[in-house]
């Protein structure tokens, strides 16, 4: 019987430990970080049978739902059932099992056998650990470019008057002051002005597998302008919410990723957006910040939770900003409408939503920041006609 057991470890640890590399074969993108968090996903899961498996699979190993299709075929080539299939329409399909003990080697041949039951346990979050890549040349001069644009981000009038030779009102105090040097001959005007100050920005990154591609770029963009700009707060959600302003204020953009990949556990994971925003307004410190701010969410808006909690999360967010934009690499495309449940629900909270591809595209966003500190709240949706968007 002993024998039988080890003999049936054996098979699963070769089953399960290729079954990365068949993805990558076939095309997929599965770095070290993702093969390792799917192995421990497996030894910390209670499993009833393949679906749970193919779950798992799905949560750490790909980076969008355009994924499915292929990890499927790989899947039922591999273990010889696909038992998810397809597009998940209830975001419940698609979590993976709740972590509960047996472990180890009891865990491995019940997954051979189907006779798992996971009911009674707590989630525990699986890491995912980034590694990111140089910048290409046409980036680096993109992002120098974006850098001299920083100059014309919103700014506000500061509350003190100070002195200034231009100034748009007298001082009284200072005109009298020389007076008294010219024996109460007031022979010149002293005057002074509101100088103006760079409004504070708030930088909210999706950074899970569908923004696999743009996260990098955008965070680039956040240490930029918080190396740039006296007032920036950054924060990187996907399933869980992470500050990390701090980080960014590395001189170096290259060593700010670097540590801010041991600090942001959920890279190119899932999304729940309503979830992490929420949990962001529920901090009073974290909701101190958004007044007063242009809050600009980077994300393609895909959520993976109850589109209601987003929805309420973005009102909120709206009221306390000065302007709330959103800026989604979907919008690259001219016939991208915001038709999910999600996107329709907040398009009418937003103050622009816009194009956040590349950085050539977040260079165009902060020239459209002037035409939208002119327009009224709420505009976003009047660029959308017929199901496009306007020029």
């Amino acid at each position: 019987m002993t024998a039988n057991i080890k003999e049936s470890v054996s098979i699963a640890a070769d089953l399960l430990t290729g079954f990365p590399a068949a993805l990558r074969a076939a095309g997929l993108m599965v770095d070290p970080g993702r093969a390792k968090a799917f192995l421990r996903a497996v030894t910390i899961c209670r499993l009833s049978g393949p679906a749970d498996l193919s779950r798992i699979g799905r949560v750490t190993l790909t980076g969008s739902p355009e994924d499915f299709p292929v990890f499927d075929a790989v899947f039922e080539n591999f273990f010889g059932e696909a038992t998810v299939s397809g597009r998940v329409n209830d975001p419940e399909d698609d979590r993976a099992p709740r972590p509960a003990h047996p472990r180890g080697e009891q865990a491995l041949t019940r997954i051979l056998d189907g006779e798992a039951a996971g009911q009674d346990a707590s989630e525990d979050e699986l890491r995912n650990r980034k590694i990111f890549s140089r910048l290409a040349s046409d980036d680096r001069e993109a992002l120098a470019r974006l850098g001299r644009r920083l100059d014309d981000m919103p700014k506000v009038l500061r509350r003190n008057w100070t002195a200034s030779s231009r100034g748009t009102r007298i001082n009284l105090a200072g005109t009298t002051r020389a007076a008294r040097r010219t024996f109460g001959e007031t022979l010149c005007l002293t005057r002074e002005d509101r100088p103006e100050k760079p409004r504070r920005l708030l930088f909210l990154i999706d950074v899970s597998g569908s923004m696999k591609i743009q996260s990098e770029l955008t965070l680039r963009f956040a240490q930029l302008a918080t190396r740039r700009l006296p007032k920036v707060e950054t924060f990187c959600f996907g399933t869980r919410l992470s500050r990390v302003t701090s980080i960014l204020k590395h001189r170096s953009a290259d060593v700010a990723l670097e540590r801010l990949s041991d600090i942001v556990s959920d890279f190119d994971g899932g999304t729940l957006i309503g979830t992490s925003l929420d949990a962001f307004l529920s901090v009073s410190r974290h909701a101190a910040l958004v007044r007063g701010a242009v809050t600009v969410i980077f994300s393609d808006g895909l959520e993976r939770g109850d589109p209601a909690l987003m929805i309420h999360s973005v009102g909120r967010l709206a009221r306390l900003s000065h302007r709330l934009i959103w800026a989604t690499p979907l919008a690259a495309d001219p016939r991208y409408r915001p038709a999910t449940r999600g996107m329709a629900g907040v398009l009418p909270l937003l103050d622009a939503l816009c194009d956040g591809s590349s950085l050539a595209a977040l260079d165009r966003m902060i020239v459209g920041l002037e035409t939208t500190e002119r327009m009224g709240r709420g505009q976003a949706g009047h660029r959308f006609q017929n199901g496009r968007i306007a020029a």
